[in-house]
């Protein structure tokens, strides 16, 4: 019964309930007729939803992808067919192959693997590197704009304070010269 309400989401137009079991295809309601695609990916173990790819679920830890053994393109791991080059992502097969395998190419694979998520994992770090960056030098930016506005408002007071004290001394001066000058 868990899996059979799992399978199912609300249309976003209705909120009528849908089967889900067509993954990654254009989905439509019965009840509204409304088109859509579900994004995301569902756990194949504990069927919790995930908006976005991930490797493994948040909720139970099950590994959200599987490796296709004919071409190497990470799948969701509850894929019949490969997204890629269409072969059957079957786990009778896998497992088979496994067996087959010389321990030798077995690990030879499984580098090829990891270098691939490794590869994958180094171009996400760069990109968020170089975000990273550029949010930095705006930063830099702004804060070399506040200063160059505080200088400017700190030479205006100065001018300021200058002029007040210079009319002050000419006061002065001239008070001076007039009390000096009287009889």
């Amino acid at each position: 019964m868990a899996n059979e309400l799992l399978q199912e989401v609300s249309c976003p137009n209705c909120q009528n309930p849908i089967d889900i079991r067509e993954h990654g295809r254009y989905i439509v309601c019965d009840a509204c007729s409304s088109h859509f695609i579900l994004r995301g990916r569902l756990c194949p173990n504990c069927n919790t939803y995930h908006s976005s790819a991930k490797p493994f679920c948040g909720a139970c830890g099950t590994a959200m992808e599987r490796v296709c053994l004919h071409c190497n393109t990470n799948n969701w791991a509850g894929d019949e067919y490969c997204s890629r080059c269409g072969k059957a992502m079957d786990i009778f097969e896998l497992l088979a192959l496994q067996h087959k395998d010389t321990r030798r190419e077995y690990l030879a694979r499984r580098h090829r693997q990891i270098r691939s998520l490794r590869k994958r994992e180094d171009e996400a770090s760069r990109k968020r590197m170089a975000e990273l960056e550029a949010l930095a030098a705006a930063y830099q930016q702004e804060q070399q704009r506040l200063l160059a506005l505080r200088q400017e408002e700190e030479k205006q007071m100065l001018n300021v304070a200058l002029g007040a004290v210079s009319i002050f001394i000419f006061l002065v001066l001239a008070y001076t010269m007039i009390t000096v000058l009287a009889p």
